[in-house]
């Protein structure tokens, strides 16, 4: 029994480092524009796949309405082939926050919106 207390703070700690090095566990998001099609990975940096269009930018900019929180936007790097990779991490709390991804490309510009729930912020 004394050792019951020592087993779960050793396998929070491991679920916490697990979480961590897995982005937390997020789910890729899919959403559409009438330009371009996206698949996200919300976890810190933001990764931006694009499935459809070919954008040659993507600018990320996070919003957490319940707290009041605006971030200005982030830019992305290119990391192969329609992969965009955030140039440094945009949640800054656990919490629901909204990302407009803007993209930029031959189809023109366009503004993809979407909502996710950020947990397990390092």
């Amino acid at each position: 029994m004394k050792y019951a207390g020592l087993c779960l703070l050793v396998a929070g700690v491991l679920f916490a480092v697990t979480a961590r090095w897995s982005g937390g566990g997020a789910e890729p998001m899919r959403a559409a524009g009438e330009r371009y099609s996206v698949t996200v990975l919300p976890a810190d940096p933001v990764e931006v796949r694009v499935t459809s269009g070919e954008a040659e930018t993507v600018t990320l900019a996070a919003v957490m309405p319940a707290m009041g929180h605006a971030l200005p936007p982030v830019g992305t790097v290119p990391a192969g082939a329609g992969r965009f990779v955030a140039e440094k991490d945009l949640f800054t709390m656990d919490g629901v926050w909204e990302l407009s991804i803007t993209l930029s490309g031959a189809q023109g510009q366009e503004v993809i919106n979407l909502s996710t729930v950020v947990t397990s912020v390092r």
